[in-house]
């Protein structure tokens, strides 16, 4: 059976590949927004995709089903796509990579990749992850990471990226690490830091800082400061919130202090433990109660909720006047 399907086969330049997994490795789901707002950002084609069939257990990852007037329209699968994207202007081309963690046969779905990354001649590869941490919102996002070549990795520590020396439990990003470097691919990845408390709403600001990163890492110039701004922004709705309750107040001024002792300190050992327990989904760390949590992240929730149906409807307001 054929695991990759092949829509078009373009001739690339060494193309660099970028790639996130939404599921365990991707909290607040900020990976795989930061390829999803790049897939948007660029005119990309699809190029490629792993058949969902071998990798699934549909009872958990399920597929979604579109009506319309009481017809069924479509069923949508979980997508493991590659697109292209060519810029004349640049030295090599970008294949981005939008995936969901599968239940099944890692291995036979890491190898699938790298069978993509053979055909496309791929010069490097970038992942991207994020993890649940102990640290709050109105701090710089944490980025950590690590890479398969020394030259990559003196490149990380050029843009100030810290070296990551996690060990424990992994998901599909580290098992897709190890694959794509034992096929000697040059391959890094990114994590990015994002507080546990928020982790059910996409984070904007943990994706700002993982697009920052990878924009310098990769020397792709991008714009980004509109991306930016929404976190800014995203930052002061979440401070105005927790504003409103006095102990969420205090919580988050507790991981505040407890954060800036920890940077004066210089503690290596303590932050490669927190590091550790935050990587562990169904644990996520905490430093006591969170008073009022499933009130925050309700309230949370229900902006960015309004925020997507004002930015549709200005969307669909251009379009009738366009």
């Amino acid at each position: 059976m054929a695991f990759v399907h092949y829509h078009k086969k373009p001739e690339l330049r060494n193309p660099v590949v970028v790639a996130a997994f939404s599921g365990w490795n991707d909290a607040a789901e900020a990976a795989t927004t930061a390829v999803k707002f790049l897939i948007d950002r660029w005119k990309t084609i699809c190029i490629a995709e792993i058949e969902a069939e071998e990798f699934y257990v549909f009872t958990e990852t399920r597929p979604t089903v579109q009506t319309k007037r009481g017809q069924v329209r479509s069923i949508h699968w979980p997508t493991n796509q590659f697109y292209a994207y060519v810029d004349p202007t640049w030295e090599r081309d970008v294949i981005l990579f939008a995936g969901v963690e599968p239940q099944l046969k890692w291995k036979t779905y890491t190898s699938a990749f790298v069978e993509v990354c053979k055909r496309f001649n791929v010069s490097e590869v970038l992942l991207l992850g994020a993890f649940l941490a102990n640290i709050p919102h109105s701090m710089d996002v944490p980025v950590t990471g690590y890479s398969s070549t020394q030259e990559m990795l003196e490149r990380m520590h050029e843009i100030d990226v810290q070296s990551s020396r996690y060990e424990g439990p992994t998901g599909i990003t580290g098992v897709a690490h190890d694959a794509i470097s034992r096929a000697k691919f040059p391959v890094s990845s990114l994590w990015a830091a994002a507080p546990h408390y928020l982790v059910a709403t996409p984070n904007i600001k943990v994706t700002s800082a993982l697009l920052t990163y990878l924009n310098t890492f990769l020397a792709f110039d991008l714009d980004l400061s509109d991306f930016q701004n929404d976190a800014i922004r995203f930052e002061e709705q979440i401070t105005t919130l927790v504003a409103r309750d006095p102990e969420a107040s205090a919580y988050v001024r507790k991981l505040e202090s407890e954060t800036e002792s920890m940077l004066a300190e210089g503690d290596d050992d303590e932050t490669d433990e927190e590091e550790e327990a935050a990587t562990t989904p169904d644990k996520p760390p905490v430093s006591g109660p969170l008073p009022s949590a499933d009130s925050l992240i309700r309230s949370v929730e229900e902006l960015l909720r309004k925020e997507r149906e004002n930015n549709h409807t200005d969307s669909e307001s251009d379009e009738e006047h366009g």
